[in-house]
């Protein structure tokens, strides 16, 4: 996913996000929400290191956000180069074989 943002134009606060914006908002919102609860998990852990249950859900959003990651990352290499399926992988002719 590519994070950089264009220049942003001359607008008043008035006018409010344009439907790009909220495109881009949209689009980045599962990442958004896996990081929001991974700082929730963290924080539960700082907040009593002993509790089960806080280290059990601090590792399901470490898992979570790096499966949303890896996700992300597939997505975006598929769209990047194009797919080569190998279905026999001996010679093409078979002359070759002998």
């Amino acid at each position: 996913m590519n994070h950089a943002h264009e220049p942003r134009t001359t607008r008043t606060a008035a006018e409010g996000p344009t439907q790009a914006d909220l495109d881009a908002i949209e689009a980045e919102w599962p990442q958004i929400s896996a990081e929001r609860d991974l700082v929730d998990a963290e924080c539960r852990l700082l907040a009593d290191p002993a509790d089960v249950l806080a280290k059990r859900a601090h590792r399901r959003a470490v898992s979570a956000l790096l499966h949303l990651l890896v996700q992300q990352a597939n997505h975006d290499a598929a769209k990047a180069a194009p797919v080569y399926m190998l279905t026999n992988f001996g010679p093409a002719d078979p002359a070759e074989a002998a």
